[in-house]
């Protein structure tokens, strides 16, 4: 199992599960990254997203009450 380098690498890896015009649950995210081979906590990566990656790279829609992201 790898980790992330550092924030570009993160980002990345975030953005390369998503596949045109997709909407992913976070659930979905995680599970996407672990099947890529890395280790990480679901916590983890929706803080992350919400932080550092929410109206730049992706965006939040909320279905149900449950948030889905989509890649701008």
């Amino acid at each position: 199992m790898k980790k992330f380098d550092n924030m570009a690498n993160k980002i990345n890896a975030i953005k390369s599960v998503f596949r045109d015009g997709e909407k992913l649950k976070g659930k979905e995210i995680v599970n996407r990254l672990q099947d890529s081979g890395y280790r990480v906590n679901e916590r983890n990566v929706l803080m992350f997203i919400y932080h550092r990656m929410m109206h730049k790279y992706v965006q939040r829609d909320v279905i149900n009450g449950i948030n889905v992201y989509t890649l701008l």
